[in-house]
Order: C-alpha cells, then sequence, then structure tokens
C-alpha cells in the first residue's frame, strides 16, 4: 500500500465533516435559496437522503473490496482500461476540480471579505503551499492537524444562539410557497457537497476498523446537514429568502449582525477562523486523494514525488475553471457543476461500479 497511516472512525468522521462543511456553509444557502426560498430547509432534507444513499454506496463498495481504494477496485471491476479511464475522470473532473474549486473559494472569499487589495493569487500559492506538507506527510498528519482545528465548529452553535434575538419565524412563511419543483432543484447544489463522501472511498482501506466504515459514513453525512440546516436557517430567519438568494456569503452575514450589549459584536471572525482552518483541512483531503490516486493510477511505489507536481496544477486550475468573479464561481457551482458532479461522479459511476461488480460476482461479500 502506497500509505502506511492509519486513523481511527473518530478521526474519519472528523474528516469527512472538514471535507464537506468548510465551503458548504458558505456558499449553499445562498444557491439554495435562490431556488427553494423559505422552503430551503427542506431542499436540505431531500439532499441528506441523496447524501446517505451515496454514502451507503461507497462503502458497500469499499467493503466488498477491502484494502482497496476507488482506483484499485474499478480496475478490477471494469477491466484495465475502462477502470484507468474512470480513475482520470475522477482524478481530473472530481479530486483535481473541487481541489482548484476550495482554492478559488477560499481565495474569492479573502479578497471580497477581508483583503481586497491584495492579489488573490497570493492566497492561492499560499493556502497550497500550506496543503502541500500536510499531504506530503500523509494521512496521520493531515487526521492529527484536523483534530486541532475540527472543534472550532462547534462556535458556529453558540453563533446560532447569540443571533435568536436577529431572528423572525414569519420568514419561514408560508412553508411550501415554493412549490416541489423549486425544492427539488434547491437540493442539488447541497445533495453535491453531501455526495463529497464519495472521497471516502480513499481513506476505508486506512481505517483501523474498517468494518465501522458505515457507522463513519452516515454520522458525518448527518452532522453536516445539521449545520447546513442551522445556517440556512439563521440566514433565512433574520434576512428572509429575498436578502439571502442575494447575498454571497449569507453565513458570514448573519454573523455580522450579532451584538449582545454593544459589547460582544463583530463575530464574522468566528466564520473566517472557521472556513479558513477547514479550508485547509478540505483542501488537504481532495489534493491527497489526487495525489495518491494519481500514483495508483501510473503504477508508483511512492506517492510522495507527485505532491509539487498535482500543486502547481492546482494553483494553474484555480483561476481559468471557475469564473473572472464569486457571482460567476456561485453560478457555475449552482447551474453547472453541481448537477454533474451529483449525476455522474457521485451517484452513476459507484452505481455502476456496484452493479457491474455484482453481476460479475467481484470481490467479497460486506456487511451491507
Amino acid at each position: 500500500m502506497l500509505e502506511q497511516g492509519k486513523i481511527d472512525s473518530k478521526q474519519a468522521i472528523m474528516l469527512m465533516l472538514s471535507t464537506i462543511l468548510p465551503t458548504a456553509i458558505l456558499t449553499v444557502p445562498a444557491v439554495t435559496a435562490k431556488s427553494a426560498r423559505q422552503d430551503s430547509w427542506m431542499s436540505i432534507m431531500i439532499a441528506t437522503t441523496v447524501g446517505l444513499l451515496i454514502a451507503r454506496l461507497v462503502v458497500v463498495l469499499g467493503l466488498r473490496f477491502p484494502g482497496k481504494t476507488l482506483f484499485e477496485y474499478a480496475e478490477e471491476i471494469l477491466g484495465k482500461v475502462p477502470g484507468k479511464i474512470v480513475g482520470l475522470l475522477y482524478i481530473w473532473l472530481f479530486f483535481l476540480y473541487i481541489g482548484s474549486g476550495v482554492i478559488r473559494e477560499y481565495g474569492v472569499f479573502m479578497v471580497t471579505a477581508i483583503m481586497p487589495d491584495t492579489p488573490i493569487i497570493v492566497f492561492h500559492i499560499v493556502g497550497v503551499a500550506v496543503v502541500a506538507y500536510m499531504v506530503r506527510n500523509g494521512l496521520e498528519v493531515l487526521s492529527r492537524f484536523n483534530q486541532l482545528t475540527i472543534p472550532t465548529t462547534g462556535l458556529l452553535a453558540i453563533v446560532f444562539i447569540l443571533s435568536t434575538k436577529d431572528m423572525k419565524l414569519a420568514r419561514l412563511l408560508p412553508v411550501f410557497d415554493a412549490g416541489p419543483l423549486p425544492i427539488v432543484k434547491g437540493s442539488v447544489a447541497p445533495a453535491m457537497w453531501l455526495g463529497e463522501i464519495v472521497t471516502f472511498a480513499m481513506i476505508i482501506p486506512y481505517l483501523i476498523r474498517p468494518r465501522e466504515a458505515h457507522r463513519v459514513a452516515t454520522l458525518s453525512i448527518l452532522l453536516c446537514s445539521f449545520f447546513l440546516t442551522m445556517s440556512i436557517l439563521e440566514a433565512l430567519l433574520i434576512f428572509g429568502p429575498n436578502v439571502t438568494g442575494h447575498w454571497i456569503f449569507p453565513a458570514f452575514n448573519a454573523v455580522r449582525v450579532v451584538s449582545i450589549a454593544n459589547f460582544l459584536e463583530r463575530l464574522e471572525s468566528v466564520i473566517m477562523v472557521i472556513f479558513m482552518l477547514g479550508g485547509f483541512v478540505k483542501l488537504g483531503v481532495f489534493y491527497y486523494a489526487a495525489v495518491l490516486g494519481s500514483a495508483q493510477w501510473l503504477g508508483l511505489k511512492d506517492y510522495r514525488p507527485l505532491v509539487l507536481p498535482v500543486g502547481v496544477i492546482l494553483v494553474a486550475l484555480s483561476i481559468p475553471l471557475w469564473g473572472e468573479n464569486i457571482v460567476e464561481v456561485l453560478h457555475f457551482i449552482g447551474q453547472v457543476y453541481a448537477p454533474f458532479a451529483l449525476i455522474v461522479l457521485e451517484v452513476g459511476i459507484p452505481l455502476l461500479l456496484l452493479i457491474v461488480s455484482l453481476t460479475k460476482g467481484k470481490g467479497g461479500e460486506s456487511d451491507a
């Protein structure tokens, strides 16, 4: 195995939280509210169901092929050439593509909300350089760094409680006013984010107790769904659907209104810290998956020589593929990439792999 490190189930759950949440909390409320308006919380319920099904699919595949990642069992199931094609799709259209998107969102957030006079490329290079060090040192180092930063996520619940004085339940009315189609449409983007649990296929072989993978994946999706629902409700209850749908970062702006006795205020730094630290880990997971997958695809004995070239590719892809400004980025994610990634990479290919493996009798029996 190219990766010698092992992580336990608790570390894996925390790693999956950081893989999904940091960018989702910032962007999902705006993208979802544009379609589902005050019924956006219903969209999250649909997305959660889809996310749980994807998680189940990924774990069943992983347990049928113990000790093997997505890249390895794709070749065993489909054959060498088709398996290589599937692996290439995931390297370029999922791990590298989303990784570059994380860099882009990180840079746009820093420039838009915090340091507008700094060239965005500076944030991209610095971010990749920091994460490259963790990736080079392996999964255990990445997980340990995440363990140090993940407790900051709990601050979201505190901020939500502090902002209740500015909330009005009437802003969620009338219920089901948007109708079923906009609610379903609004669920696509959050379902795609929750569907990033597909990255767990690269981690299952390195769990100390792989048989706990079902529990890890399910708890990860449910926890991510809880925090996503909380961030959307906070924005809707404070601003209403019209304003929320037009904000660039609704959760960030919702935190800005918190003011307790003119003393406890300007808490947007909480969101900034969560996004920056969580963003590093999220980038690290996709960066690591791209490097490890590329090494397995090329048949290398060590993935570390690929860390630098893959980092260069991530920086190079971070600007031209994701639009010139944040409005274009959000539109592209919600209208173009989310449906494609959800249907093809998160549901379609894993489902195809499972069906073919069952038909051909490939792999062992999982405890599904």
